[in-house]
């Protein structure tokens, strides 16, 4: 299972005081965590990605992903001991479903100043693909780009969110965020039911307009 982070704060802190340096830093645990629950896994090393917003207000965040081991990007490296930031997201993945080592399947997401990331999984997730992918406008189904469930389930949410008003927006309310996000959680949770899917799902998204 992938592991993620997240850091909000009012004031911005340099990546590196939260990737790297730390004794148990999320790039020390994609190699060496004493408390991993999905030991078939026992690393997180199927790449990884960080997203960053500066501080202009109402701009896109940042993304950087590499296909690498995270422990040893040396890039991620130089750019941690560069790069501040009050919003940082952050995730070492351990891939799922059989699905591609690619950097179109590395977290975190993005469509507009959204940004989006997954920890666990969608069971049974090829069971439900194409309803899913049925149901999502033409204008978010060509958004798609990896063949993940979390990036799916980016997509359904984006629907969901697209339902309250226009996407092209660079602010949204906490609740319009939350509205989406449970929405999109229940229709996942219908078509697996309406499936017949037994496997348990992990549905530990999260989301931020910036």
């Amino acid at each position: 299972m992938c592991r993620f982070l997240l850091y909000k704060s009012n004031s911005p802190i340099l990546l590196a005081d939260l990737l790297t340096r730390p004794a148990h830093s999320i790039i020390m645990q994609s190699f060496n965590c004493k408390l991993r629950v999905d030991l078939r896994r026992p690393m997180n090393g199927d790449g990884f990605g960080i997203g960053w917003y500066d501080d202009e207000p109402q701009t896109p965040g940042c993304i950087f992903t590499s296909t690498l081991p995270a422990w040893s990007n040396l890039n991620l490296q130089r750019l941690a001991e560069k790069i501040k930031s009050a919003l940082v997201f952050a995730h070492v993945r351990a891939t799922t479903g059989e699905t591609a080592t690619s950097e179109s399947n590395c977290h975190p997401w993005q469509f507009g100043n959204l940004m989006w990331m997954h920890n666990g999984n969608i069971g049974g997730f090829e069971s439900i693909k194409r309803r899913l992918q049925n149901a999502l406008s033409e204008e978010i189904y060509l958004t798609i780009q990896g063949t993940t469930d979390s990036e799916h389930a980016f997509a359904l949410f984006l629907n969901m969110l697209q339902e309250g008003g226009s996407l092209k927006r660079t602010e949204f309310s906490y609740q319009e965020l939350r509205r989406a996000m449970l929405a999109t959680i229940a229709q996942l949770n219908v078509w697996l039911d309406e499936a017949r899917v037994e496997e348990t799902s992990l549905m530990n998204f999260a989301v931020t307009d910036g």
